[in-house]
C-alpha cells in the first residue's frame, strides 16, 4: 500500500499533534493510506467543482484558464488540508474504538 502526501501529512499531523488519538488508530499504515486517497479524492472534486463555478461567461485565454485552473486546485486543498488532514481532535479515535470506525473524514464545506 503506497501513502500519497494527503496521507503522510495526516499522520505526521496526527504523530506530532494528536498523539493520544493517532496511538488510538489501530492500523495506522491503512488508516492514513486510506484517508489520502479520499482527501486526494475529494480535493480533485473540489477543485473541479470550483473551476466549473468560476467559468467565466465570456471567453479566456489559455493562458487565464490555466492560471484560474490552478488557483481552484490550491483553494481545494487548502479546504481539503483544514479540513480532513488537519481535523478537529473530534475526528479521530480516542476512546479505543476501531479505526474503521473512523475513516470517513469529513466532508469539505
Amino acid at each position: 500500500m503506497a501513502m500519497n502526501r494527503y496521507g503522510r501529512s495526516a499522520l505526521a499531523y496526527g504523530r506530532q499533534r494528536r498523539p493520544r488519538q493517532y496511538g488510538a488508530v489501530l492500523d495506522p499504515l491503512a488508516f492514513f493510506t486510506n484517508l489520502g486517497k479520499r482527501a486526494e479524492r475529494q480535493a480533485g472534486e473540489l477543485s473541479d467543482a470550483m473551476v466549473l463555478a468560476g467559468t467565466p461567461a465570456g471567453g479566456e485565454t489559455d493562458e487565464q484558464r490555466s492560471r484560474r485552473a490552478l488557483s481552484s486546485k490550491d483553494g481545494a486543498e487548502q479546504v481539503v488540508l483544514r479540513e480532513v488532514i488537519r481535523p478537529p481532535a473530534a475526528f479521530f479515535p480516542d476512546d479505543g474504538a476501531s479505526a474503521r470506525d473512523h475513516d470517513s473524514p469529513p466532508p469539505p464545506s
